[in-house]
């Protein structure tokens, strides 16, 4: 087993895959990576930080996004940290405080 770290580029909900760009190899990205389930998909997005492990050094098909670190990449106004997560449709809502 192998570990490198990544940054998410792309998040298909519907295959759950990703396309990833590892770290110390700019421009390199690997498309259509399988994420564990474990992984929530409101995180996954342009900018997280992954961690991929690769069950063949060798061979970027047996790679898996295993974990996220580091926090959201950016502040998303439609994440509520009390209820911890996000919100459609709430841009604008209401008047400002």
């Amino acid at each position: 087993m192998y570990t490198q770290f990544g940054v998410i580029r792309a998040f298909d909900r519907d295959s759950y895959t990703a396309s990833v760009e590892l770290l110390g190899y700019p421009g390199t990205l690997l498309a259509g990576v399988p994420v564990a389930f474990s992984v929530r998909e409101d995180l996954l997005v342009d900018g997280a930080h992954c961690v991929v492990l690769f069950a063949d050094a060798f061979d970027a098909r047996t790679a898996v996004v295993v974990a996220l670190y580091g926090g959201r990449p950016a502040e998303d106004p439609r994440f509520d940290p009390l209820v911890g997560h996000r919100h459609r449709g709430l841009l604008g809502d209401g008047p400002k405080l």
